[in-house]
């Protein structure tokens, strides 16, 4: 192994939606983490690798960076503001991801980002600020201004205007990382891709697609486990349930003769098949779990303990 070879971590943080999950499966090229418009869609920390002639970026996609508040939802936001902090404190370097101002007038700073930058401060890892969404831009120009803000808030090593969803400035974004990483031997064997099992991964897809099929109150309220899977020769046989918090997002989530849950079922069942590389048999149910959000040892029952 040549001693110029690169390795090491790094954490993509950032707030809630700000494209964190699109970035890293762009990083990949593929896809590993869901994506919804919806906020905090992702809830656990997920590795990528990314495989380089020079070195291997992995990256560590956690939740948005929030503080938790709302009665209700006070236990499953710990868990994930928990997943995102620790993140930042294990890795060599972090990757900040935020939006570009959707209006000139818009400051880049806001009182939002006071855990981020805090959480940063403390950690003191090398750091880039990446800029996503600046294809939604009217004017290129009105990103000096944020530019600057940043700059004066803290030291990154570098600031990169990018977009995730049309892949343009990300180049740069993995170059600027490999910069930050000591040498070192490869983390991951080549064929490594992420360190969550298909069964996980599977039980995600299906939760993105009730994030994307449902109203608005659903998606949070939502978990999903996986009852049985079985990788056969020829296809994938799952069986896995869906668990909600009250009857009325049941009656959301299965539809009028069953027709949300099938829908929700057949899409999953094509994300699934993609993934493992061959058809995939996915039989829903959906449960009513009442105030699992709000309890420590639900959460653990679903997935999210520790």
């Amino acid at each position: 192994m040549s001693k110029r070879f690169r390795s090491g971590v790094v954490a993509i943080v950032g707030l809630p939606n700000v494209g964190k999950s699109t970035l890293l499966n762009r990083l990949l090229g593929q896809k590993i983490a869901i994506v919804s418009p919806r906020p905090q869609t992702t809830r656990d920390r997920i590795l990528g690798v990314k495989h380089l002639p020079t070195g291997q970026i992995v990256l560590v996609d956690t939740p948005g960076l929030h503080r938790p508040h709302g009665k209700g939802r006070s236990e499953l936001n710990r868990y994930m503001v928990q997943q995102a902090e620790e993140a930042i404190a294990d890795v060599d370097a972090v990757l900040v991801l935020v939006e570009a101002p959707h209006a000139e007038s818009r400051r880049a700073i806001g009182r939002e980002y006071d855990l981020l930058l805090q959480t940063l401060e403390g950690a003191k890892k090398p750091t880039v600020l990446v800029i996503n969404k600046i294809d939604l831009l009217r004017k290129k120009g009105a990103l000096l201004p944020v530019l600057e803000e940043w700059s004066r808030r803290y030291p990154f090593r570098a600031l990169i205007p990018i977009s995730a969803a049309k892949g343009e400035g990300t180049d740069r974004v993995v170059d600027e990382l490999m910069a930050l990483l000591p040498e070192g031997e490869k983390l991951f064997p080549d064929d490594a891709l992420t360190d969550r099992p298909v069964r996980w991964l599977a039980s995600e897809l299906v939760r993105e697609q009730v994030f994307v099929l449902t109203r608005e109150e659903v998606p949070y309220a939502v978990a999903v486990t996986i009852d049985s899977f079985e990788e056969r020769d020829r296809d994938v046989m799952i069986r896995a349930t869906i668990h909600v918090e009250k009857e009325a997002q049941k009656r959301i989530l299965v539809g009028g003769a069953g027709r949300m849950v099938r829908e929700i079922g057949a899409r999953a069942r094509r994300e699934i098949g993609e993934l493992v590389g061959r058809p995939a048999h996915l039989t829903l149910f959906v449960r009513v779990d009442t105030g699992w959000s709000q309890d420590p040892h639900a959460l653990e029952e679903m997935g999210y303990g520790g």
